[in-house]
This record gives structure tokens, C-alpha cells and sequence, in this order.
């Protein structure tokens, strides 16, 4: 769990302090937001976004702009009422923030929604693989958010899950009923 001490050097004075909806649990750029939800669009089961340092949630899907910087309110439109969401975090506060860097950095890169196994590509994108791709090309030494020492020479999907099992889990809110 971030300590309060951690807390003072996320938020210095005159930032606007955010929560997860309906939660006393801030948000912290880096964090992730984990979808439970089953849908054609996902293709897989679940969906996840990261939170930028401008409290934004970075996250690629098939409708639209491939890569899309919701607010919080436009991010939850794309899920039904009542979803779950969980929040994951990596425990390491400065990697999470320059992942979270990355992935406003990179979010207009994105031309095409794709699942490809090619994990240098950036252009062609999904969910879960531009997550990946956050933390390890946004992070320095770079970070294998699987744990599995891949890099980005290897060929490999990434799932959202198996993202969901390397983080930790800090709490969760369903979207607006």
C-alpha cells in the first residue's frame, strides 16, 4: 500500500486530488483499470487502461480513434452499468509514472486496432499489449510487466489477465447503476 509520505511526492501542494468513483482510494498515474467485462470488442475477457499523470485513462480499442485519453466520466460510457473495475497498481510509484508518460507519449501512435504478436510494434495495437509496451518501453531499465523477461523482439500476446496477476490489487468500484 502507498505510504503517506508516497502521497505527498504524488500530489505537491496546488495539485486537484483525485479518487476512484465512489471510493476514498486516490488515483495514481500509473495505476490500471481492470474491466471484468465479456464483449466482442474486447475479444478476450477484460479490457484495461492505465492512468496518465493528467488523470486520463490511456487505452486502445477498436471503435473509433484506435488509441483513446479518456476522462474518467467518458471512460466509464464504454462499459455498462454496474461493471466492476478493479484497480491494479504497480507497487514501484516512479516506474508506474514514467509508464504513465509513455503512454500519453505514444496513445496517437496507434493507426490500427490488431492483435499481433509483434511487441516492438506500436502502430498496430490492442488493450493490454500498449499497457505492456507502456512499462516496458516507457520504463528504464525496462520493465517485463509479465515477469517473464520478454522483450521486445519476442513474439507474444499479452492478456489482460495475465497482467491482472502480476499487479496488485488496491480496490474496485462498478461503473454508475
Amino acid at each position: 500500500m502507498t505510504q503517506p509520505d508516497e502521497m505527498k511526492q504524488l500530489y505537491k501542494a496546488g495539485d486537484t486530488v483525485h479518487h476512484y468513483p465512489d471510493t476514498s482510494i486516490l488515483m495514481v498515474p500509473g495505476d490500471l483499470l481492470y474491466s471484468h467485462k465479456k464483449a466482442f470488442s474486447s475479444f478476450l475477457v477484460g479490457h484495461v487502461g492505465l492512468i496518465g499523470e493528467d488523470y486520463r485513462i490511456y487505452h486502445v480499442n477498436r471503435w473509433g480513434n484506435k488509441g483513446h485519453a479518456d476522462s474518467m466520466p467518458i471512460y466509464l460510457s464504454r462499459h455498462k452499468k454496474g461493471e466492476k473495475l478493479t484497480i491494479l497498481r504497480f507497487d514501484n510509484q516512479t516506474i508506474a509514472k514514467e509508464a504513465a508518460s509513455w503512454a500519453k507519449a505514444n496513445i496517437g501512435s496507434i493507426e490500427v486496432y490488431k492483435y499481433t504478436r509483434d511487441l516492438a510494434d506500436i502502430k498496430s495495437n490492442y488493450c493490454s499489449k500498449f499497457i505492456w509496451q507502456a512499462y516496458y518501453f516507457g520504463t528504464n531499465p525496462n520493465l517485463d510487466l509479465l515477469g517473464n523477461n520478454l522483450d521486445s523482439e519476442k513474439k507474444r500476446y499479452i492478456t489482460p489477465s495475465g497482467i491482472f496477476r502480476r499487479l496488485r490489487v488496491v480496490g474496485s468500484f462498478r461503473t454508475g447503476v
